[in-house]
């Protein structure tokens, strides 16, 4: 059955997907290695690192194809120019690959996808290629990096940084887990995890910087960087609930938080849930042993029925009792949650910069004027939900994005016009091999 399975094809096909169709790339990924599940962890691994590889690598690729050919890029046949991109990167990058082989492979795929008389074209270029060694390239600064050039010089401009910056988006990233605290001790899921062949490396904090260079301090103790997985799906410990995949940044938001017995928290765009159910951890393990203590309780809200459906899924693999979801608009006030809330989490939508080195496909996505609208959106929402915080109480926001109009300069215009909170602490991190880029600030309502 397997060796019928053309895995170069099976990459063009998710590639076209991606790039042509705009398709989100962990979403064409996942589907694709969970249709073709039966493979041999070999070819999974292909596919892949083929596809993530090429859409990370696309305007580096595109740049090697401008070098030599006559055609531009957006005139190409698309099942040419996307052949072209997956050729290329495997020569550059897939060592192990003969290029006689890599040439010959997609020369025949480009006769089976595209008008016959393209497969010549398609062999004249590769090797040329192949011949000349890329001499013919010449790339710009942020083509060797693979990012737009507006992105690049943004990153330069606002931190001086964007070698920097882009290497970090192009180191293997690692991914991290969260122990379910209400469920099993880090120590106790760690054993299990490397019963069932999964290594698990216990993170620091210290590991963590901020924009500043200053390394973190808050207690990780509960959170693991994990290799071996092929699938998560197959890990039994996580289909029992005992761990959450997140981003050690993205853990900061409830390590900061300052969760307290009985406190009352309103996530106000949860989805997928997992900040909501680690403060619900977090309340768990607060109330324990205490007989007489009040039990606090997660409001988890967000726009969709799908997304409030996530929670939901997510919230009965964790078997936490203390944490419900609903449908809620961020943008439109709730007068039930009026001053209710002890702690409100605002981790909004952004442009995601921050996490490029996972979602490499967002570099394809975001224009410029997008920066803007969504500040403007945060700032629409934080103007909702700060009415939801106690006196005395906290308002996290967060964004996994390195835009400081979104980050710092919200929180500026935000304290401007509310002069009843004031800033407690703000961490902007910068994206590394262990974790995304982030940004948390931490608001007290004073009145």
């Amino acid at each position: 059955m397997t060796e019928n399975v053309n895995v170069r094809r099976v990459c063009l096909d998710a590639l076209v997907l991606v790039m042509e169709d705009k398709k989100f790339l962990n979403e064409v990924l996942g589907d694709t290695l969970s249709k073709y599940q039966y493979l041999e962890k070999n070819k999974r691994s292909y596919i892949s690192r083929m596809l993530r590889g090429t859409v990370e690598r696309y305007i580096e690729l595109d740049a090697c194809i401008s070098a030599y050919s006559s055609t531009k890029i957006n005139k190409l046949n698309l099942y040419i120019r996307n052949i072209l991109r997956l050729a290329i990167y495997e020569l550059k990058y897939m060592d192990s690959i003969p290029d006689s082989a890599t040439c010959n492979e997609y020369v025949k795929l480009a006769k089976k996808k595209a008008p016959s008389r393209l497969s010549g074209f398609v062999n004249g270029i590769l090797r040329s290629m192949i011949r000349s060694d890329f001499d013919k390239v010449r790339l710009q600064e942020n083509e060797v990096y693979s990012m737009p050039k507006w992105l690049y010089d943004k990153f330069e401009d606002e931190y001086s940084d964007a070698k920097g910056i882009c290497e970090a988006f192009l180191d293997d990233n690692q991914l991290t887990i969260r122990a379910n605290l209400a469920k099993c001790e880090p120590d106790e899921l760690r054993a299990k995890l490397e019963e069932q062949g999964v290594k698990a490396n216990p993170v620091s904090a210290a590991d963590i910087l901020d924009s500043n260079g200053n390394k973190e301090t808050a207690n990780l103790d509960f959170a693991f960087a994990i290799e071996n997985v092929d699938y998560l799906e197959g890990v039994k410990a996580f289909k029992e609930g005992l761990f959450y995949v997140q981003d050690i940044s993205s853990m900061m938001v409830g390590a900061k938080a300052n969760v307290n017995p009985g406190d009352t928290i309103i996530d106000v765009c949860a989805a997928p849930g997992g900040k909501s159910l680690h403060m619900a951890e977090l309340l768990k393990c607060q109330e324990k042993g205490s007989d007489n203590c009040k039990k606090g309780h997660v409001y988890s809200y967000d726009v969709s029925e799908n997304k409030v459906a996530l929670i939901r899924e997510n919230i009965a693999r964790s078997g936490l009792d203390n944490v419900s979801a609903a449908l809620g608009d961020a943008r439109v006030s709730n007068p039930d949650l009026i001053e209710k809330a002890d702690i409100v989490i605002a981790d909004l939508p952004c442009s995601g910069l921050g996490v490029i080195g996972k979602k490499p496909d967002i570099k394809s996505r975001v224009k410029k004027e997008d920066i803007e609208s969504l500040a403007m959106l945060q700032q629409e929402i934080l103007n909702v939900c700060k009415d939801y915080v106690k006196p005395g109480g906290t308002l996290m926001y967060s964004t996994c994005t390195i835009s400081m109009a979104e980050n710092a300069g919200n929180v500026r215009k935000f304290l401007d016009a509310n002069t009843g909170f004031q800033l407690e602490e703000e961490r902007q991190y910068m994206p590394s091999k262990l974790h995304d880029g982030f940004y948390i600030a931490r608001l007290h309502r004073n009145i």
